[in-house]
């Protein structure tokens, strides 16, 4: 401002009316040329004043496609409306959220932290649909379940003695997630599961935790058809050495009791190791890597009955899962829920 005033004060005056009146004309459209700089706003007031949902959208769609031309395309927007509407954003929150890569669109740790928010909003959001399109409707059974990789052949059973207790044309919403117990377990505690299948955490992390025990899954090794070991009579640990092996995670429950079982067998895990909870993953080292795998029985022999994989005949010494279904002890399930665990624990005594 003090250029403003210096451009317009330097130039001399007549001492007119006329004169006075065009300088505070001229003094008044300077000023108002250069507006003082904004205060920054900060990420709180702008997600609570400013945000608007089309940006939450837009937000999933980002962390869904991580490119802005597929973005456009799923929103039905033009490539610079989306880098627009980005930059608009990220200029709000004054940080940045996507790394812009030859390979696409890479979420910042802010862009992780603020697209899962915003993917739980968008799921809030459907669910307050379904729940305002309920009203005055016909009763719908609805039941989200999360379940452990290896543990979902038991659900369509489940829901086969489920329907025999409902009328065949009754209305149903069942949504079935898999992941990992570590993954799942949250969105039980935060109200966007029913109900968890898998192992359940120690009797300390799990006093919010109603547990029903379903099943016992036994673990054993498993191979390529074409490898060697599948042409072994009885092959024992220690053939497996010079393999890769695939391992569940280190901070998986389970884990602590396979590396205890192999210390007990004099046992060294290898150090070519792949730690994974993914069964498309596992398949692959094993089909098309020559790893040798510990899996769960079910996932093994059903991979089994299609060719992909020979499962092994080594003593495992009593290494299980203990599968259970899990609740939330408070707020009390809903009858729908506890309904489907039942179901469950029949079907899994079949």
């Amino acid at each position: 401002m003090g250029d403003a005033l210096t451009e317009v004060w330097s130039k001399p005056l007549e001492n007119t009316n006329e004169s006075l009146g065009r300088a505070h004309y001229s003094l008044v459209m300077s000023t108002r040329r250069r507006p003082p700089a904004s205060t920054p706003v900060s990420a709180q007031a702008f997600l609570q004043r400013h945000l608007k949902l089309r940006q939450l959208r837009l937000l999933v769609a980002l962390d869904q496609h991580r490119h802005v031309g597929r973005v456009a395309e799923a929103m039905h927007l033009t490539q610079p409306a989306v880098s627009k509407a980005l930059a608009e954003l990220e200029r709000g929150l004054g940080m940045s959220l996507f790394a812009r890569t030859p390979q696409g669109l890479v979420p910042t740790p802010e862009g992780v932290c603020l697209t899962r928010h915003a993917q739980s909003v968008h799921e809030d959001l459907n669910r307050a649909a379904l729940a305002l399109d309920s009203i005055g409707q016909p009763e719908v059974w609805r039941v989200a379940v999360g379940a452990m990789h290896g543990t979902t052949s038991v659900i369509p059973m489940a829901f086969e003695r489920l329907q025999r207790q409902r009328t065949p044309t009754a209305a149903f919403d069942l949504t079935v997630q898999e992941g990992s117990p570590d993954l799942l377990l949250p969105l039980l505690r935060a109200g966007k599961l029913d109900v968890v299948m898998g192992v359940a955490p120690e009797r300390s992390a799990a006093a919010d935790l109603n547990v029903v025990p379903l099943y016992v899954d036994p673990m054993v090794w498993m191979v390529a058809p074409g490898h060697p070991l599948a042409r072994a009579a009885r092959p024992t640990f220690h053939d497996l050495a010079d393999s890769i092996w695939v391992l569940p995670p280190r901070v998986a429950r389970v884990r602590a009791v396979i590396d205890a079982m192999l210390r007990k067998n004099r046992v060294l895990v290898p150090s070519r190791l792949v730690e994974t909870v993914s069964f498309d993953s596992l398949l692959g080292m094993v089909c098309d890597h020559g790893a040798v795998a510990l899996s769960s029985r079910r996932l093994a022999r059903n991979a089994e009955t299609r060719g992909l994989v020979h499962v092994l005949d080594i003593d495992m010494a009593g290494l299980v899962l203990p599968i259970s279904a899990m609740t939330l002890v408070e707020p009390e399930s809903s009858a729908y829920s506890v309904e489907f665990v039942q179901c469950l624990v029949e079907a899994s005594a079949r």
